[in-house]
């Protein structure tokens, strides 16, 4: 399976990882040349920083 994953943060990267440990082809995107955002989730709630 090839899987695309938009955003080279923690979580990012935590699923693009855990895809090429199954053997899945993985494409990470990142609107950055450095990833440096955060995603901040905590009791259902979502807000980004970065």
């Amino acid at each position: 399976m090839r899987v695309i994953v938009v955003g080279a943060g923690v979580v990012g990267t935590t699923h693009a990882r855990q895809a090429l440990e199954r053997g899945h082809q993985v494409v990470r995107i990142e609107r950055e040349a450095e990833a440096r955002g955060a995603g901040l989730r905590n009791a259902g709630r979502t807000r980004g920083s970065g």
